[in-house]
């Protein structure tokens, strides 16, 4: 029956869609107006009929698939004659704009074409539509249909739906409920160096049954504080799934390093690159393996090689979560590192409950009894609980809650428990409040098993699908972010990524939810794949599809009846091109084309040159040469994607006909199509480059005034003056992210000024960037002298970037909401802030970046209530930053770097939340900054290269929280206070050296704390000896560096029982000789040492390590 649940908002969506068309064409249809309002009036009808029969076929009527089926198919005829409709009135507008010309075209249109011929034919199809309509009226009153209108403002989810603030640091899915202690015991296990038994690579497995939250807890171990600490950057996520690849494996692992994609094939060359990322970081690694199926102990041996050669070092670790004990045992893991999860208790799921249902608000009386009885239902699952809550947080009647726990209560009883949480869910899915939720919630089976689906992609597809009507001054995309939100809400959704607003931008479906999508959509979607298919059975390269079948995604091999299923079509996904053996097929009813990463498409066939209702056409990265010129037929079209496209000519110089475009996306100059401003309904507009001939100047963009989102204007340089500029008209435009960019070089300094003046953005812009613009002054418009004209109280972000002619930055304290300031390569920028002192004041920012400004000589900064991050560095001529801190309590970290002639910066005092301060490369600090003794939160200090610092402060010995502790190359120091040391209970890491060369000997370092796990000394000519560091028995890496006298280790060096790795660079001949393997008398002193390293060689690396 789950099969079956689906095809009422298949229909509704197709009624709805009919109605809303239909509306929309009763004037089109001369002389049969009164047919065409008794169609759209049956159809409004069953529409509501649809809510009762919605209800009925969920709890399974006999006759009432047969009555679906049948509204089904006069739905989709209606839906193609109005099309029909649409598209003549599209390309009667694109052939004559104006009305002259629209009279004219009457005596010369092909009879075929001929607007008369046209509209009674279409008549004729309306009145036998009216007939059949009425017949399938009769036959649901026979069924015992009732209406039951439609309820348009159904409470939707409002718990937890608030974005979260600019630049938030908490990520909600990691905020898991009762599983604090596993979080504490998987950590342990992967951070303690005695559980790895010497191994090299060890095996950690989380299992246990579907839905307990084994990726959600690998999720919170992989973000927590001490794993980052440990691992550092070498950390790496790969999701694997049933298909145990160890190419993709490896590649996967390198994307997750580098922040980017990777095209490399060559298994050597790939396990290079990932080991070159992982020294980068003088850390092991940490790699998890999300989700794995695999059985077979080969696959396992295969990638057990690779990962052992890409890392000398030891202690390097790999987390498995997976679904089966037997898997966790192909996975080399030891009986200790076994961690079989277990079901949360009762009250944790009622808590679940409580929290999606609820939030911070009251439980109504009566309800808090009825919650905890569901959550004892939900069988110790984090997910259904959470499903369950989203299912019960727009409902408040005491009655509704006790008919979801009378459901919950029958499916207990099931005996299969992954059934009977299948079936919780599907009950979720029943509650869903309007029919086009759940048919946009089953459309995300097109995609593949836990593919990260990006929120404007899904709604645009869900667009051009016909799922959603504007309403109530809503558009499309409005109500596609509303059900995009509302399924986040029901947790049907789990959150991937947000953008910078806080807003979700992606998300996946949980195992188990697409395992539902898939259940209520299986007649109506298919993925095809070689060898094994979602939603076919039997699947292999050369077996057919069901002939219902209107959603297809052929990742692999084709099926043999596509011939016969192509006009039924509404979607097609490939990501190996298409045949060219189709022949005549034609896909008529194709509402979307996705050829995105189709590396062997090289051209757009013919068969879908008549698909006059396509919506959606990706063909981003594939080698097209040219488009066919019906693409610019293609009057329906709403989105249209071309990134990546290099070996893709000039598109045709139509597109401007596709009059109904409403996103479009490419990003290179040559792919720009011309006469963009005729596209009057364009909302999305990433790029443009500004050109000298007609359909190219910037006046395009004056049109397009439904512009939103993101926009980066190119080659401003090419804009003659103000007056030009102003014709973009980006005051009309609600664009959030606005980036305008010149083309270095040149003085332009007027003109440029001139042209930015002309550019005043839209008051609700967020972010906006300035690039290679050559005016000596900015905006008035970025610096109003009256709080009530000023333009930019909604700007979050600001970022000026190689204005090379520019001298003054003003008028910062009007900026609001201003959270981010970067200012990078403004080599004339002399005065950062306001009045003769240039104070740089502002309430609301969060972190401050200044880059390579060389003039600049100082500036005072004052009342940073809200900074959390300040960065100085390259900038030659800077002396002092001025001012005062004393506000900035939540400064978490200070970066300076290559400021050779910065000498001070305002006291610390009080910096209660600082955590990190580096400062590197700045020769004119003789000491350090004064207030330190107040910053109990300091967690990490690195002074790099600071070649005039004479001296260290005694008060650094009362920061207790220090973890880090760096001096490098200070060679002016004379000493370092031991009684600093002895302050420094919870240092971990300890880097010093070289100091003052006319020293004899390294200070003493007998003070520092014995839990002191990494060492790392740098010394210089004279030295012949270490410092005594014997008592140091938590002691896990030592590295030295340049002790040139010292000929032999110390005696008690083996009583640093507890060392993993020693490292010597730039060593005497000799030490290295007393330390050869098995025969040298400094032997023994090192033996017990798993990794040791002297000069580049490697003394012994102990293969299991």
């Amino acid at each position: 029956m789950a099969a079956d649940l689906i095809l009422g908002p298949v229909v509704d969506a197709t009624v709805s869609r009919v109605i809303v068309a239909a509306s929309g064409q009763i004037n089109l249809i001369w002389g049969w107006k009164a047919d065409l309002k008794r169609f759209r009036l049956i159809m409004k009808m069953l529409g509501d009929v649809l809510q009762d029969a919605d209800e009925k076929h969920v709890t399974g009527h006999p006759r009432l698939q047969a009555w679906l089926e049948e509204l089904r198919a006069v739905a989709d005829e209606a839906d193609d004659m109005l099309e029909d409709v649409a598209y003549h009135n599209l390309r009667r507008r694109v052939a004559f704009p104006k009305s002259f010309w629209k009279k004219v075209s009457y005596l010369f249109t092909p009879s075929n074409h001929h607007p008369l011929v046209f509209r009674l034919r279409m008549a004729n199809k309306v009145r036998n539509l009216n007939i059949h309509l009425a017949d399938i009226c009769e036959w649901a009153t026979r069924l015992g249909l009732q209406y039951k209108f439609a309820n348009t403002s159904v409470p939707m989810p409002i718990v937890n739906q608030q974005t979260h603030s600019f630049l938030s640091s908490i990520d909600p899915s990691l905020q898991v409920i009762g599983r604090d202690e596993d979080v504490h015991q998987i950590v342990s296990m992967l951070t303690d160096d005695d559980s790895s038994n010497g191994e090299a690579l060890s095996v950690i497995s989380i299992w246990g049954m579907p839905g307990l939250g084994k990726t959600t807890l690998a999720k919170a171990v992989y973000a927590t504080d001490k794993i980052q600490n440990y691992f550092g950057k070498n950390k790496m996520w790969v999701f694997v799934s049933v298909n145990f690849d160890v190419q993709k494996i490896l590649g996967e692992m390198l994307e997750s390093l580098t922040k980017a994609p990777t095209t490399i094939e060559n298994r050597d060359t790939l396990l290079q690159k990932i080991k070159e990322e992982l020294e980068k970081e003088e850390k092991s690694y940490f790699l998890i393996l999300d989700d794995v199926w695999n059985e077979n102990s080969r696959k396992w041996d295969e990638l057990r090689n690779c990962l052992l050669s890409i890392s000398k070092k030891p202690r390097n670790r790999v987390v498995v979560t997976t679904r089966s004990k037997k898997v966790a045992l192909t996975m080399g893991t030891l009986s200790k590192h076994m961690y079989p999860l277990k079901q949360l208790e009762d009250n944790e799921c009622w808590r679940i409950i409580k929290g999606k249902a609820f939030g911070k608000c009251t439980i109504p009386l009566g309800l808090e009894g009825i919650g905890e009885r569901i959550g004892a239902k939900c069988g110790g699952s984090p997910l259904v609980a959470a499903v369950i809550g989203g299912t019960l947080c727009n409902k408040r009647d005491t009655n509704e809650w006790l008919s979801i726990e009378r459901k919950m209560d029958a499916l207990s009883s099931l005996e299969d428990q992954d059934s009977s949480i299948l079936h919780t869910l599907q009950l979720s899915f029943d509650q869903l409040p309007k029919l086009a939720l759940k048919q946009c919630f089953a459309f995300c089976s097109i995609f593949p098993r836990a593919f990260v689906m990006k929120r404007d992609v899904l709604v645009q597809l869900w667009m051009a699908e016909g799922y959603l009507q504007p309403s109530k001054g809503n558009s499309m995309e409005d109500m596609g972010t509303k059900y995009f939100n509302d399924l986040l809400s029901y947790s049907l959704f789990q959150e991937e990524e947000r953008d910078d607003f806080g807003n979700v931008e992606s998300c996946k479906l949980h195992d188990l939810i697409y395992d539902l999508a898939e259940s209520v959509s299986r007649f109506d979607m298919v993925i095809f794949i070689r060898g094994s298919g979602t939603n076919v059975s039997g699947a292999g390269s050369n077996v057919p599809i069901y002939d219902e079948v209107q959603h297809l995604n052929l990742t692999h091999g084709v099926p043999t009846n596509l011939g016969d299923v192509a006009p039924k079509l509404c979607t097609l996904f490939s990501s190996n091109g298409f045949p060219c053996r189709m022949g005549t097929t034609k896909f008529k009813r194709l509402r979307v084309l996705n050829f995105c990463d189709a590396s062997d498409a090289k051209q757009l066939p013919t068969c879908f040159d008549n698909s006059k209702s396509l919506r959606y056409l990706d063909i981003s990265r594939t080698e097209m040469e040219e488009l066919p010129k019906f693409v610019t037929k293609l009057y329906n079209l709403q989105t249209f994607r071309f990134m990546d496209c290099t070996s893709l000519k000039m598109p045709p110089r139509g597109i401007g006909d596709l009059i109904n475009l409403r996103h479009i996306y490419f990003n290179d100059e040559e792919r720009m199509p011309a006469n963009l401003g005729r596209l009057t309904n364009l909302q999305t507009l990433p790029l443009f480059f500004v050109g000298t001939t007609k359909g190219r100047k910037i006046e395009e963009l004056g049109s397009l005034r439904g512009l939103k989102g993101r926009l980066e204007i190119c080659k401003l340089d090419l804009v003659k003056g103000k007056s030009e500029a102003e014709k973009a008209k980006l005051h009309e435009k609600a664009v959030d992210v606005l980036e305008l960019c010149w083309s270095e070089g040149g003085s332009r300094e007027n003109l440029d000024e001139d042209v930015l003046e002309g550019l005043t953005p839209h008051s609700n812009i967020r972010i906006l960037s300035t690039e290679g613009y050559g005016g000596r002054n900015l905006a008035s418009w970025m610096s109003k002298s009256s709080e009530e004209l000023f333009l930019l109280n909604n700007l979050v972000d600001l970022k000026i970037r190689s204005c090379r002619m520019l001298y003054r930055i003003s008028g910062i304290s009007w900026f609001s909401s201003l959270q981010r300031l970067s200012v990078e390569w403004c080599d004339e920028l002399t005065s950062l802030g306001d009045g003769e002192e240039a104070v740089l004041t502002s309430m609301s920012l969060k972190k401050l970046s200044i880059y390579g400004c060389d003039k600049l000589e100082r500036f005072l900064v004052n009342g940073f209530s809200s900074l959390e991050e300040l960065n100085i560095e390259h900038c030659k001529a800077i002396k002092s930053i001025g001012g005062s801190l004393s506000s900035s309590t939540c400064l978490k970290q200070l970066y300076l770097q290559s400021c050779p002639k910065l000498e001070s910066i305002p006291s610390l005092e009080g910096l209660v939340s600082l955590k990190i301060i580096t400062i590197q490369y700045c020769d004119g600090f003789k000491r350090l900054p004064s207030g330190l003794s107040s910053c109990a939160a300091l967690e990490e200090l690195e002074m790099w290269s600071c070649f005039n610092l004479v001296s260290i402060p005694e008060e650094l010995k009362q920061l207790r929280s220090l973890v880090k502790l760096i001096f490098w190359n200070c060679p002016k120091l004379r000493r370092f206070p031991e009684e600093i040391l002895d302050g420094l209970v919870s240092l971990k890491r300890l880097e010093l050296g070289p100091f003052l060369e006319e020293l004899e000997e390294f200070p003493n370092l007998s003070s520092i704390h014995a839990s002191l796990e990494e060492l790392i000394l740098y010394g210089w000519k004279k030295l012949t000896h270490l410092p005594q560091i014997q008592h140091l028995t938590a002691l896990k890496d030592l590295r030295i560096y340049d002790f040139s006298g010292m000929e032999s280790l110390p005696d008690w060096f083996n009583n640093l029982s507890s060392l993993h790795r020693v490292e010597i660079w730039s060593c005497p001949d000799k030490l290295k000789e007393k330390c050869t393997k098995g025969s040298g008398p400094d032997w023994h002193k090192i033996s017990h040492v798993p990794y040791i390293r002297i000069d580049g060689e490697f003394i012994q690396f102990q293969s299991k390590y």
